[in-house]
């Protein structure tokens, strides 16, 4: 219960962005409320889950006054700066924390109460939008079944407990009972792996959209600037390349006086005149690089195409390896990771662009990391850390599968691990440099989206080798 209590604060903390969230529920057939659950975290702290188990009256922990207003109405208490409202001027809980957004919500299933959750931010003022109060309504509906199906696990074990201490000759009634408790534990298991879908689902729909922010931002602050830069360098080069031939015509006559001597010396003319078209040079290459960028960057996110549709396949995976170009550019502990791209002539794909560009961007990231962490062992005993890629068409069943390929020359992946790496929030990275969520959305997207195949092959100390199986559609 516990264990099920925690994931359901950790998802509704995450997706309200708030600090604080506490569960409170009810106790027996009674309105009587407990404090089942407080859970906190701070911009230095993870998510911690205390399960105190207290009365509402006895509990310090929480605005009283707030919950009695949920408790009575039974409808959802919003405050963008609770500290403002003078009907909580007097709750001791709101003078002593000075909460800014607070956050009530009772938790109703077949119109029975079933206990409230609080959140509170004490940061954020107007946090709770109108938005994110859609995302925890649907949370808080998913999370009343669990807790409902999860007191009937309860409750069924209970029962069963008490059979069998009272008497063994109730073996059939056990038996009937411990086939209605697994039937409510899958039920149970199914809606938590629903609730970790949904939050899997609005991550990624998170981290596309804040990428089209991004996006949107550079294109409006960077693009028109850097686009106005590059089109007058060459207009300057032309211009200065005249003052030079100028000069040279000057050079030719002699209208050398002291001063235009001193002053030729103190400017040394002769380097200018070298020095001056490099500096131009660099500067046409350097808008260049930040246009190609800028562009690889819009091609990468393909915002704006939500349906499937052809698309490059190569185009794709060239504006992911020239985001991650910085990682794979050589550093103190590692030399420069040599791409070696295998790339077959190919016609269009049909898929979903921006979705499959977020798989190479997944599966290239885990490959940088894999070789890096080779390096850092101490163990490396190979020439140089090759990432390589390579895409064919294969015919199957009278029909053509694109097939991508993504090898490392790093340590590999062990078989226990690698059973697991597609499973949601598993991850070998240290506490707070992974998700665990990378590959789950890839698997999801290449199998559930393009109804096709990811999978992975790695022996130690070879290397792992990513196959991603696309039906063109």
């Amino acid at each position: 219960m516990e264990q099920l209590l925690s994931s359901m604060m950790r998802v509704t903390m995450e997706n309200a962005g708030a600090s604080k969230c506490v569960l409170l529920l009810t106790k027996d057939k009674s309105l009587d409320l407990i404090v089942t659950a407080i859970s906190t975290s701070s911009k230095s702290e993870f998510i911690k889950t205390t399960f105190p188990s207290v009365r509402l009256n006895d509990c310090e922990d929480i605005p009283i006054s707030v919950i009695n207003i949920v408790k009575r109405k039974g409808k959802i208490f919003v405050a963008d700066d609770a500290r403002e409202i003078t009907t909580l001027a007097a709750d001791r809980y709101i003078l002593r924390e000075q909460p800014q957004s607070l956050l009530c919500m009772p938790i109703i299933h077949q119109g029975k109460m079933l206990g409230i959750f609080y959140l509170e931010n004490n940061f954020i003022t107007a946090l709770f939008t109108q938005q994110r109060l859609e995302v925890l309504k649907l949370l808080i509906t998913q999370a009343a079944i669990a807790l409902e199906n999860a007191k009937l696990y309860q409750n069924l074990a209970e029962v069963n407990q008490s059979l069998e201490e009272s008497n063994h000759s109730l073996e059939e009634k056990v038996e009937v009972r411990t086939q209605e408790l697994n039937k409510k534990n899958q039920i149970l298991n199914q809606v938590i792996e629903d609730l970790q879908n949904t939050q899997t689902q609005l991550i990624q729909s998170e981290k596309m959209s804040s990428l089209g922010q991004m996006v949107a931002g550079i294109a409006h602050e960077i693009n028109n600037p850097i686009n106005f830069i590059h089109g007058n360098i060459s207009h300057a080069s032309s211009y200065i390349q005249d003052l030079i031939d100028l000069i040279s015509l000057y050079q030719k006559e002699d209208f050398s006086t002291p001063e235009i001597e001193e002053k030729l010396e103190e400017i040394d003319l002769d380097f200018l005149l070298t020095d001056l078209p490099k500096i131009l040079e660099s500067m046409a290459i350097g808008s260049s690089r930040i246009r190609n960028i800028v562009l690889s960057l819009r091609n990468f996110s393909r915002l704006d195409e939500s349906e499937m549709k052809a698309v490059d396949i190569h185009e794709g995976i060239d504006n992911t390896l020239m985001i991650l170009q910085h990682r794979l550019k050589a550093k103190s502990d590692r030399p420069e990771i040599e791409v070696i791209k295998e790339y077959q002539s190919l016609p269009e794909i049909n898929c979903y662009a921006g979705q499959l560009n977020q798989v190479f961007m997944n599966i290239l990231s885990n490959a940088i990391d894999a070789l890096d962490d080779a390096f850092a062992s101490g163990k490396w005993s190979k020439d140089k850390p090759i990432i390589r890629i390579s895409t064919e068409l294969v015919d199957c069943n009278g029909s053509s599968n694109l097939v991508i390929k993504i090898a490392d020359n790093a340590s590999g992946i062990p078989e226990e691990i690698r059973r697991k790496i597609f499973d949601p929030f598993f991850t070998t990275k240290a506490v707070g440099s992974g998700t665990g969520l990378g590959l789950s959305i890839s698997y999801q997207i290449v199998v559930d989206k393009h109804k096709g195949k990811l999978t992975c092959n790695s022996k130690s100390e070879e290397g792992t080798e990513f196959v991603i199986l696309i039906p063109n559609l």
